[in-house]
C-alpha cells in the first residue's frame, strides 16, 4: 500500500492489489500502468489517513516533547532578514531535477538564502555540492544543516520564508508538518505517487483556488516563479499563510479515512463476509 509508494513489481499472482489514494494519483487509466498489482483507490475527496496534530499547545513538538517557540534564525546560523528558501528533505530525495528548481530560485532572488539538508558523509556532501554548482547555485548563500531533532525542525519551518517541496520525490509527513505550521509550501506534482502527496493534501483541506494557484506549479518555471513571488511579496504570502492556518484543521482526525480503509479491506478480502444480522452491519456489531 501507500506506506511504500511504488509497485512491488511482483506478478499479480503473488501480490494482487496496491491500495493508493485517488487524490495523489493520476487518473486510474493512467496510474494503473505504474503498478503490476491491480490498483485500488481510496476516494479522492477525503484525507486518506487519520492524523493527529504534531504541534501541541505552547509550541511543543508531539514527537520529542520539546518546546521550539524560543528558537530563532540565529540558533541555526541563518541571516536575520534575508528571504529563506527551505527544503529539509534528505539528499537522497533531492534528485538532480530538483537542482535546477532550487538553483533557479537562487539565481532569480539575489537576496535569497537557501537551506538544505546536509548529506550523511563528506564524500556524498561534496558530490551534492558539485551538483548544485553545476546547476548554477552560489554555495556561499546556502546553509547545509545536519539531522535536526523534531522540535528544531518545526522551528526551521516557522523561520522559513518559503518551504520548497522536493521533486520528483515529494514530501508527505513533511508536507503535513509545514501546513500545520501555517507556512507557504510550493510544490510541483510529479508523475508517480511519491511526488503527489502535497497536491492531494492541498486539494482536500479547503484552501481557496487562489491559494492553490500560488502553491501548485505545473512546470519547473512556474515552481521557480511561484516561490520567488511568495518570498518577495509579503502581502501575498501573508494571505496564503492565513488561508493555510484557517484550513489546516481539516487535515486532522478525519473519521472518514478509517471508514474508507475499512470498506477497502472488506472489498478486497479473499474471505466471504459474515451476513448482516438483525439489521446490524459489520461496523455496528
Amino acid at each position: 500500500s501507500i506506506g511504500h509508494p511504488i509497485t512491488s513489481g511482483h506478478d499479480p499472482s503473488v501480490i494482487q492489489y496496491y491500495v493508493s489514494w485517488g487524490a495523489a494519483e493520476l487518473p486510474l487509466e493512467e496510474s494503473q500502468a505504474h503498478y503490476t498489482e491491480t490498483l485500488k483507490l481510496l476516494p479522492s475527496n477525503i484525507i486518506y489517513q487519520y492524523y493527529e496534530r504534531r504541534v501541541l499547545p505552547n509550541q511543543v513538538s508531539r514527537v520529542d516533547g520539546q518546546a521550539f517557540g524560543h528558537l530563532t534564525r540565529s540558533d541555526f546560523g541563518l541571516p536575520p532578514n534575508d528571504p529563506i528558501y527551505l527544503c529539509m528533505q534528505v539528499p537522497h530525495k533531492l534528485f538532480p531535477e530538483f537542482d535546477e528548481l532550487f538553483c533557479g530560485i537562487m539565481k532569480k532572488d539575489f537576496d535569497g538564502w537557501g537551506v538544505l539538508h546536509a548529506a550523511k558523509t563528506p564524500t556524498l556532501q561534496m558530490q551534492f555540492e558539485k551538483r548544485l554548482q553545476r546547476a548554477g547555485c552560489d554555495l556561499s548563500r546556502i546553509t547545509f544543516l545536519g539531522f535536526q531533532p523534531h522540535h528544531r525542525l518545526l522551528a526551521l519551518y516557522r523561520q522559513a520564508t518559503v518551504v520548497l517541496d522536493s521533486y520528483p520525490a515529494g514530501g508527505d509527513t513533511t508536507t503535513r508538518e509545514v501546513l500545520e505550521m501555517g507556512k507557504a509550501l510550493v510544490t510541483l506534482p510529479a508523475r508517480l505517487l511519491g511526488g503527489r502527496w502535497t497536491l492531494g493534501y492541498m486539494n482536500n483541506i479547503g484552501l481557496t483556488d487562489f491559494t492553490k494557484s500560488l502553491l501548485i506549479a505545473s512546470t519547473p518555471t512556474e515552481y521557480i516563479n511561484k516561490a520567488f513571488l511568495l518570498a518577495s511579496d509579503d502581502d501575498t504570502r501573508e494571505s496564503v499563510e492565513a488561508d493555510i492556518r484557517e484550513s489546516v484543521k481539516n487535515l486532522f482526525e478525519r473519521d472518514e479515512a478509517v471508514s474508507a480503509w475499512q470498506e477497502m479491506f472488506l472489498e478486497i478480502s479473499p474471505y466471504q463476509q459474515c451476513p448482516r444480522q438483525g439489521g446490524l452491519g459489520y461496523g455496528e456489531l
